[in-house]
């Protein structure tokens, strides 16, 4: 009996590919009234254009919408890859909490602050609000993907406050870490040439930074331009123009400062005797592996993003033989399969890196004797409830202070906003950080 209705179903659908009076699918094809083969969704339309403008896709010219997330992956891979933003985005959010209270002035007391230190904080701050706004977080598990599929066959776009929120939210990160990530790699360069600069001029980059950072997020929304797209995991920049030139332009721009900059400081290193190179090494390798390491992930993002792009028009293709196959086989669906050309787990480490470079931030920057002074000078383990509590701190916080003491009586002498001349040959007394030591 199933096979027989099967067969009617089909025959039926085939029949009506002649009707003139029904929806025409994409290729001249044709559907009954108010029907469309799972996975599409039919809408009633009364007004086409609104609805594309609250986030439906129509396929073709028919009421049929795709399915919100898109066609592009399979269900199962669509919660592989929010399940991933989930778990390694829980555990980089935590580890860029820790940074960010370290070296934010809940700790980082006013003397401990140097050009090189602020720009970890604004570099750590930004990727913080990317993984905390992209994808699935501990706050909104219960949503599903109704977070970015707000109704069925819609995409989330400006009109909804969460998408706005979280798009605005993350914009403004992606492009404050990698402004200030390209910023970092060319104060690594300048401390190691020994360049100076005042603090009006550190102040003045910063504040255009900034600037910057607010013209690149906030612009787009005058053109209605964030919303969820078809292969994305949040809400961003929907058409390609403004994805160039409000986020990868910028991109490429920052690569190659931060491309100069690794080449220059490999060159100041090489070029000098083997004795200072190993202090060098010992007193920067930290910083300028997170550098190098970071511009390999920008550098995978940029070229993925770059190949998805330009196999845009072979994706609408592909979508294009896919409805069709349901059309013909709408009594058996699942013989239909997407062949898109986007590999999937290509498209899973795409999302994964930006959520690995917190964890990267923590293993680099994290676990250093910079943060240890940083902490054994603060208020949270120099006051007199945990002095007695835990007195052996007052023993380690002595002892780090008399280091500092006695380093700074054997020729220390400050030179400009945010540096400082080491002059000891002991590279227990070097900084980790850009060769920046923090006064006490």
């Amino acid at each position: 009996m199933l096979i027989f209705l099967k067969i009617f179903v089909t025959f039926f659908l085939i029949c009506n590919f002649f009707n003139n009076n029904n929806d025409h699918f994409v290729s001249g094809q044709i559907l009954p009234p108010g029907f469309c083969p799972s996975p599409l969704i039919y809408r009633n339309s009364t007004d086409r254009q609104s609805d594309i403008d609250n986030g439906y896709m129509f396929i073709g010219e028919t009421n049929c919408t795709s399915p919100c997330p898109s066609l592009i992956f399979s269900e199962k891979e669509w919660h592989r890859v929010f399940d991933m933003s989930l778990i390694a985005g829980t555990i980089s959010m935590f580890a860029l909490i820790f940074l960010i209270i370290t070296y934010s002035p809940l700790v980082n007391n006013y003397k401990g602050y140097t050009r090189h230190t602020i720009g970890i904080l604004f570099l750590f701050c930004g990727i913080f609000l990317t993984v905390t706004t992209d994808g699935r977080q501990l706050w909104d598990i219960d949503l599903g993907f109704k977070k970015y599929c707000p109704e069925p066959g819609r995409f989330a776009r400006q009109s909804d406050t969460k998408c706005l929120t979280t798009a605005i939210f993350f914009q403004y990160g992606c492009v404050t870490a990698l402004l200030w990530w390209a910023a970092i790699s060319v104060d690594l360069w300048m401390t190691i040439r020994k360049i100076k600069i005042s603090k009006i001029q550190f102040i003045t980059y910063a504040v255009i930074l900034n600037i910057i950072t607010l013209i690149l997020t906030f612009a787009p929304i005058a053109s209605n331009q964030y919303g969820y797209g078809e292969a994305a995991i949040g809400c961003w920049l929907m058409d390609l123009k403004y994805q160039v030139g409000y986020f990868w332009a910028p991109v490429g721009f920052c690569l190659c400062v931060g491309c100069v900059s690794i080449v220059l400081i490999l060159r100041e290193i090489y070029k000098v005797s083997d004795a200072v190179k190993k202090k060098l090494l010992a007193k920067h390798l930290k910083p300028l592996m997170l550098i190098i390491l970071m511009l390999s992930e920008f550098i995978y993002m940029f070229i993925f993003y770059s190949y998805t792009t330009s196999r845009r028009g072979h994706y609408h293709d592909v979508v294009e033989k896919y409805v069709q196959c349901l059309f013909i086989y709408a009594a058996n669906p699942s013989v239909c399969k997407v062949d898109v050309s986007i590999s999937a787990p290509a498209h899973f480490f795409f999302h994964f890196c930006m959520r690995l470079m917190g964890i990267e931030g923590l293993i680099f920057f994290g676990f250093t004797r910079q943060t240890k002074r940083i902490w054994l000078r603060s208020f949270w383990l120099n006051n007199s409830f945990i002095k007695k509590l835990i007195p052996s701190l007052t023993t380690i916080s002595s002892e780090e202070k008399t280091s500092n003491s006695s380093h700074r009586t054997r020729g220390r002498r400050d030179t400009e906003y945010g540096e400082s001349i080491e002059q000891s040959n002991d590279p227990e007394h070097s900084i980790e950080l850009s060769g920046i030591e923090s006064k006490n």
